[in-house]
């Protein structure tokens, strides 16, 4: 019964590991396909999404 237990526990935890991974590389892909057709030369895979609204106010825009 251990053995049974022990089996369905990472069965179940590879489950929701999958769609963490999953995640994780949409993300990563999204990045990378956003640095390669930016065309500024730079890599900067934290900077902001302009939305263009003007009053839109982002994290970086804090002079802290």
């Amino acid at each position: 019964m251990k053995l049974i237990a022990t089996f369905a526990a990472l069965t179940l935890m590879s489950t929701s590991l999958s769609g963490c991974l999953l995640g994780a590389a949409a993300g990563a892909g999204a990045i990378g396909y956003d640095e390669a057709t930016e065309g500024d030369g730079e890599f900067d895979p934290l900077e902001e999404a302009y939305d263009g609204d003007p009053d839109t106010k982002g994290p970086l825009d804090d002079d802290d």
